[in-house]
C-alpha cells in the first residue's frame, strides 16, 4: 500500500477518536505488506501511539 493511501486508512480509523482492534490489526497489515517498514510508516504508528499516551485516541475492543 502506498503511503498516502496508509494515510487515508489511519485517518478514517481515527477521525472518531477511537482506534478498534480491527483497525489496528489492518493498519499494521498494510504497513507489513511489502515486508519492510519505511520512516514514514514507522513516524505515523509513532505518531498513532503517542495519540495514545496523550490519551487523544482510546483505544477500544469495537466500534461501538
Amino acid at each position: 500500500m502506498e503511503f498516502p493511501q496508509l494515510q487515508e486508512l489511519v485517518d478514517r480509523a481515527l477521525e472518531d477518536k477511537k482506534l478498534t482492534r480491527m483497525e489496528m490489526d489492518q493498519i499494521v497489515t498494510a504497513i507489513r505488506a511489502d515486508g519492510k517498514v519505511s520512516p514514514e510508516e514507522a513516524q505515523l504508528l509513532d505518531s498513532i501511539r503517542q495519540m495514545v499516551l496523550r490519551r487523544e485516541i482510546q483505544v477500544v475492543e469495537t466500534a461501538d
